[in-house]
């Protein structure tokens, strides 16, 4: 696993210097209401997929962008390739690359922040650092000091369920941020930026490396279904998930 994960911190630093020389534009591939797609999504998931499958052409992958690869190793590689790639095209610096790795309970996170040169990491039972400094939740127990993280999928009805949960809790809490990138708001918990993280209908590849980070550094992640719905909750283990659930 060791060595998956040197490789890991190496190709962000790659992809980095790929995707900062076409910051604040980009060349879409696709549109829909509520999202973009760019060239650049594609390109940089290339460079992650090859620079893995050149070295370890037995491990498995699930990506963003080219879907799922069975392997034979037992080694899982979980990627987003731009998470923030709204912010990315309109020129918004808060964006990310998150690639995880699991093998049976063993794993680690890195997620970039290429803008601030900010690395978060994670190996499971190692504690979790930023550009190498160990880093923890905050010690916030009570709601009406909390800042919240909180994102609004693509969805219509991801959308209205979001915004339901959202009026409900909005006037209990201290601060409110909206900023783009579901990855970078688990490791912001993570680093005790912000004390909780909300979102309805995120994807494997938005959470895995960020979940592993945020559990490193003391927190708790947890997904919980409600007629039907997924809320996907990280906090600082203080703040509870269940007065959130329970009261939107």
């Amino acid at each position: 696993m060791k060595k998956r994960f040197n490789l890991a911190k190496k190709i962000v630093k790659e992809v980095r210097a790929f995707l900062n020389k076409q910051f604040g534009g980009g060349q879409i591939s696709s549109v829909s209401a509520y999202d973009v797609k760019l060239k650049q999504d594609i390109e940089s998931e290339n460079i992650i997929i090859n620079e893995i499958m050149k070295n370890f052409p037995d491990d498995g992958y699930i990506s963003e962008e080219k879907g799922e690869k069975q392997g034979k190793s037992g080694y899982l590689w979980i990627i987003d390739p731009l998470d923030g790639t709204v912010n990315y095209y309109r020129g918004i610096p808060h964006c990310s690359i998150s690639i995880s790795c699991i093998k049976d309970t063993d794993g680690f996170g890195v997620v970039y922040d290429f803008f601030r040169d900010e690395m978060f990491t994670a190996e499971r039972g190692q504690g979790a650092f930023l550009n190498g400094d160990r880093i923890e939740v905050s010690k916030t127990n009570d709601l009406k000091d909390v800042i919240l993280g909180f994102g609004l999928m693509k969805g219509k009805e991801e959308i209205q369920d979001g915004l339901h949960i959202l009026s409900g809790i909005a006037d209990k809490v201290k601060k409110i941020r909206m900023m783009g990138s579901a990855a970078l708001d688990i490791c912001y918990v993570a680093a005790g930026r912000i004390d909780v993280f909300l979102e309805v209908g995120l994807n494997i590849w938005d959470i895995a490396a960020g979940k592993i980070i945020l559990e490193e550094a003391g927190g708790v992640y947890k997904e919980c279904i409600k007629d039907n719905k997924k809320l996907f909750f990280a906090s600082n283990r203080l703040i509870k998930l269940e007065w959130i659930w329970q009261n939107h």
